[in-house]
């Protein structure tokens, strides 16, 4: 299984390896969210860099309804590909 690519919104390439995603699906309550991924990058509501990395990007979106009422979804982002 290869990884999955997007895009987020200043047009930097982001890669999902088959192990995060794995990773992500062990968590009952983010496998019904796993299809909002691409969406988040490419057009969060808000994006902060890590307090204790750089190189680490949070890119969140408010979602009004989920399984447990209205969450911030937060996507951590490591590295860009350039």
């Amino acid at each position: 299984m290869s990884a999955e690519t997007f895009k987020d919104y200043r047009g930097r390439i982001i890669r999902l390896t088959p192990e995060r995603r794995d990773h992500i699906a062990e968590h009952p309550e983010m496998t019904s969210l796993l299809h909002l991924i691409d969406e988040v990058v490419e057009s969060p509501e808000l994006v902060r860099r890590s307090r204790s990395d750089e190189a680490v990007h949070l890119f969140y979106r408010y979602l009004a309804e989920t399984a447990f009422g209205g969450k911030w979804l937060c996507i951590v982002v490591g590295r860009f590909k350039h």
